[in-house]
């Protein structure tokens, strides 16, 4: 089982993951909104936060990983969110149809074809070595406006954390691998959300030509003024979407 943090209470849970360095902390900020009414629990993913040491960094181990621990949990409903590199993790999972899903939130997701990126900008992700300097950068060209200050360090504090061996598996082949043939077309709800300042991953025209190709049963939301990190930056707004898709799941379930 990988390591998480849980509280809160109310179905469907949400299973929430993380980005590209990040751990279950990324989700403090957005937590307290969420935890009133639902279930909550928030994973490290292999090389990341609390389980660093944990091997396993393929999208498809790292799915597996995660279906491992939501059935270990004996969560029955829920919903799985994905950001940056897990918005891929997250569709894999979701791919395999499991019966515990209820929806999936994508949180500026990696697409799951090869994620548009500079052999520049790849050189330089592959360059990093976990100094203050690389973190502070790497966080604050992600968020694209200021965190406050403690929210900052938390973020930096785990980007120092990660398993190099991890973060350059996403670098080289993770970030690389194409799904767009083997995922079919997924009928579950589906909530995309983009920060209207992002400059990470693929903004919400591209993300509707490859990601929700495969996601009939989808909408997009824009976070204004948002960048990358959404659930560190704008967690009340964040929180506000995924409650209302929540809500509109179990009132569509109560319809049927």
């Amino acid at each position: 089982m990988l390591a998480h943090s849980q509280q809160g209470q109310g179905s469907p849970a949400f299973v929430l993951l993380h980005f590209l360095g990040g751990s279950h902390r990324t989700w403090f900020p957005t937590l307290p909104y969420l935890d009133e009414h639902h279930y909550c629990v928030a994973l490290n993913t292999p090389g990341f936060g609390d389980a660093a040491e944990v091997p396993g960094y393929s999208v498809s181990a790292m799915a597996d990983q995660v279906d491992a621990t939501i059935r270990a949990l004996g969560l029955t409903q829920c919903i799985v969110v994905g950001h940056s590199m897990t918005g891929k993790v997250a569709l894999v999972l979701a791919s395999r149809r499991p019966e515990y899903l209820a929806g999936l939130i994508l949180v500026a997701p990696s697409p799951p074809t090869p994620q548009p990126m500079s052999d520049a900008d790849r050189d330089s992700q592959r360059a990093y070595t976990k100094t203050r300097f690389q973190a502070e950068d790497f966080v604050d060209q992600a968020s694209a406006h200021p965190l406050p200050e403690a929210i900052r360090e938390v973020a930096i504090a785990d980007a120092q954390r990660v398993n190099l061996v991890a973060w350059r598996a996403w670098v080289d082949r993770g970030s690389r691998e194409d799904w767009s043939e083997r995922l079919g077309v997924l009928d579950c709800p589906t909530l995309l959300i983009c920060g209207a300042d992002d400059q990470q991953v693929p903004g919400a025209d591209e993300q509707r030509r490859t990601t929700l190709a495969h996601l009939p049963n989808h909408r997009v939301e824009i976070i204004p003024g948002a960048g990358h990190l959404m659930p560190l930056q704008t967690p009340q707004a964040l929180s506000r979407l995924m409650l209302d898709f929540a809500q509109e799941i179990v009132q569509a379930a109560h319809v049927d």
